[in-house]
C-alpha cells in the first residue's frame, strides 16, 4: 500500500498536537478519520509509529525514523506547492527575443512600462533576426519573441500587438520630385514603374527586407541593392542620397534624428504593413507575465507609430 500525503500530514498533526483528538481538530477531520489513516501508515512502513500512553502518544523508533522522513517530505512538498507563488511574486527572468529591425526603437519604451509591473519581470533580451528567433524558441533557448506575423506554427502561439506601416524614406528634394511626378495618392507600384533611381534593402536573412521586396515587387530587379545588416546604415545610406528605401514608422523618429537630411512619404491605402506580434512557447500560456509583456511592448509601439504619424504630417 503506498504512503500517501494526507497520512504524512495526519501523522505530522499528531506529533505536533500530542494527542488523536487534537490532531484530528486541527486537520478538520474526525478522530476516528485520522486514526484508520495513521494505521494505515503503519501497515505500509511495517510496524508502530505511536504508543498511547495517559499523557498523550510517543513515539517508536520506527516512528522518530518515519517522522525525520516525513518532516523532509512535507519541506519540500511545501516548497513545490508554493513554487507557482514565489515564481508569480517575482522577480521573474525571462528570455525575450525581438526582431532586430525592431529592438533599438521599442526596447526603451518597453522596458520603462514594465517597471511597476507586477510580478516584475527581469528581461534577458536577444536581439536576431526572426529565423534565428523561431529556432531560440523551439531549441527552449527563449521564452517569447517579438516578431513579425504570421508565423502560422501550431506549437507557437501568437498574437498581434500593433500595426507597424512603411514608409518611404529619401531625401526631401528626391520625396519632393515624386510627388510632383505621382501625385499624393502614391502606390508602391507606381515607384516600381517610375525611373526613380535605386531601393536599398535589409541583406539576406531579414524579413523586412523580403516584406519590403514585396511591397514593390515590380521595382526593377538590377536597382534593387541589397546588403545593409541594419536600419541605421540603411538610413545613413538614405540620407547620403544613395537611394531610396521603406523604413517602419517605429524607427522613423530615431533615425530622422540620427540623419536630419533624411525624409518620409506616406503610401496611400492600402499601406504596406509589417504586423509585429507575440510568440511563445506553448509552457508559458497563460501565464501572467506574458500578458504584462504584451501590454508593455503594444503601449510602446503604439506610442511610437503615433508620433511617426504626427512627424510624417508636419
Amino acid at each position: 500500500m503506498p504512503v500517501t500525503l494526507r497520512q504524512l500530514r495526519y501523522f505530522q498533526a499528531l506529533i505536533e498536537h500530542g494527542s488523536f483528538s487534537r490532531a484530528a481538530e486541527s486537520v478538520h477531520v474526525s478522530q476516528p478519520a485520522l486514526s484508520l489513516q495513521i494505521r494505515e501508515l503503519e501497515a505500509s512502513l511495517g510496524g508502530p509509529l505511536v504508543e498511547r500512553e495517559s499523557r498523550g502518544i510517543l513515539l517508536t523508533p520506527l516512528g522518530r525514523e518515519a517522522h525525520e522522513q516525513t518532516l523532509r517530505i512535507l519541506d519540500e512538498t511545501l516548497l513545490l506547492e508554493t513554487m507557482g507563488q514565489r515564481f508569480e511574486a517575482g522577480p521573474l527572468r525571462v528570455a525575450v527575443g525581438i526582431v532586430s529591425t525592431l529592438a533599438p526603437y521599442l526596447l526603451p519604451g518597453m522596458l520603462s512600462n514594465l517597471p511597476d509591473a507586477s510580478p516584475r519581470i527581469e528581461l534577458e533580451i536577444l536581439e536576431a533576426s526572426g529565423q534565428d528567433l523561431v529556432a531560440g524558441l523551439l531549441a527552449g533557448r527563449l521564452d517569447a519573441a517579438i516578431v513579425s506575423l504570421p508565423l502560422g506554427m501550431l506549437e507557437l502561439p501568437e498574437r498581434e500587438l500593433f500595426e507597424d506601416r512603411l514608409v518611404l524614406a529619401g531625401r526631401a528634394e528626391r520625396l519632393a520630385s515624386i510627388r510632383r511626378t505621382l501625385g499624393d495618392d502614391l502606390r508602391p507600384e507606381d515607384l516600381a514603374r517610375a525611373d526613380i533611381g535605386p531601393l536599398l534593402t535589409l541583406g539576406d536573412g531579414h524579413c523586412l527586407a523580403d516584406q519590403v521586396l514585396g511591397a514593390c515587387l515590380m521595382w526593377r530587379m538590377q536597382e534593387v541593392r541589397r546588403g545593409a545588416l541594419s536600419l541605421a546604415t540603411l538610413s545613413r545610406l538614405v540620407a547620403s542620397g544613395a537611394g531610396l528605401t521603406l523604413l517602419p514608422e517605429t524607427a522613423v523618429l530615431a533615425e530622422r534624428t540620427a540623419s536630419p537630411e533624411l525624409s518620409y512619404l506616406r503610401f496611400g491605402a492600402p499601406e504596406p504593413l509589417r504586423r509585429i506580434g507575440l510568440t511563445h512557447r506553448v509552457a508559458a500560456h497563460g501565464q501572467r507575465w506574458i500578458d504584462l509583456l504584451a501590454e508593455a511592448a503594444t503601449s510602446a509601439g503604439l506610442a511610437l507609430t503615433e508620433e511617426a504619424r504626427k512627424e510624417i504630417r508636419s
